[in-house]
């Protein structure tokens, strides 16, 4: 079973395997620790939530715009003394970007045309709008602290765990202008387009974001009213914060060129070459019904 979701997820590396292997290490103690106290308060809860939910970077070049998103998902808490408690869950949490880029320059070094010699390819950008979606898989871990009575106020704090499972961007309607320099000739080409070189529009692209795992620093607060004698609903607000970064290949540059088929030049994706740390940020609203046992 553990490997089947060690294939779903595609953590190929054995480092990411090493982490997993002790976040459910820790999960099953933790699960099976709090189950035994025979003084606490069980909630099974379900979740759901929504506002600012977005991968937070900053642009070397061009317009970054944050996205909307949402956390959806299952939790466990155990409350002591009526006071305190551990809450622990997974859910998918939906994170969306945008980038604009217009009148921007990138530059490609080191490229070998058909006859063999180099060359560095500059690229104009024009009306180039970029979508970053993307979903982790996440797991909090986190310390519940609330008040006594009816309607109790209460506020949580600690971290999550994000695995990232489907992560993409997609280009539409862009407009590349490629023109090539020759160094050794001192030398400037923008033709022919079987050589990649020109204007192309309307060009399109799409792909993967090579994203790793996110270490998340959590916070939560509101009010849990009681609907009954077993039922409860959390209302509140939520704000979480990625404290590393996840983007893998920063450095890479924007074209893509192959001189076997220069016309087929492809790009990739703006976050790989106009960025440099990237990280989660999510803020909003939330609600969470739990049943009490």
């Amino acid at each position: 079973m553990y490997v089947q979701i060690m294939n779903k997820l595609n953590l190929s590396s054995n480092k990411n395997q090493k982490v997993m292997k002790k976040i459910i290490i820790l999960l099953f103690i933790a699960i099976g620790s709090l189950l035994v106290s025979a003084q606490a308060t069980h909630e099974f809860s379900i979740q759901g939530g929504g506002g600012l939910s977005t991968l937070n970077y900053k642009l070397s070049e061009g317009k970054h715009s944050l996205g909307f998103g949402g956390d959806f998902g299952l939790g466990y808490t155990c409350i002591f003394k009526e006071k305190w408690g551990i809450h622990i869950g997974a859910g998918l949490g939906l994170y969306n970007a945008k980038v604009k880029l217009d009148d921007i320059e990138a530059i490609t070094p080191n490229l070998t045309d058909s006859e063999g010699d180099c060359f560095n390819m500059h690229t104009m950008l024009i009306n180039y709008n970029e979508a970053q979606k993307t979903m982790f898989l996440n797991i909090p871990i986190m310390i519940q602290f609330q008040t006594k009575g009816k309607q109790k106020i209460y506020a949580k704090a600690g971290g999550k765990v994000g695995i990232p499972l489907n992560c993409k961007y997609s280009v539409s309607d862009a407009t590349l202008t490629n023109v090539a320099y020759y160094p050794d000739y001192n030398n400037w080409m923008a033709m022919p387009e079987f050589a990649g070189f020109g204007t192309f529009t309307n060009q399109k692209s799409d792909g993967e974001l090579k994203l790793g795992i996110a270490a998340m620093l959590a916070l939560e607060a509101g009010v849990k009213w009681k609907l009954g004698e077993n039922l409860v609903l959390y209302t509140g607000v939520y704000f979480d914060y990625g404290l590393n970064n996840i983007l893998k290949n920063n450095d890479q540059h924007f074209v893509n060129y192959e001189n076997s088929y220069p016309a087929e030049f492809t790009t990739n994706s703006a976050l790989s070459s106009f960025t440099g740390n990237v990280n989660l940020m999510a803020m909003g609203i939330k609600l969470r019904l739990a049943l009490i046992n």
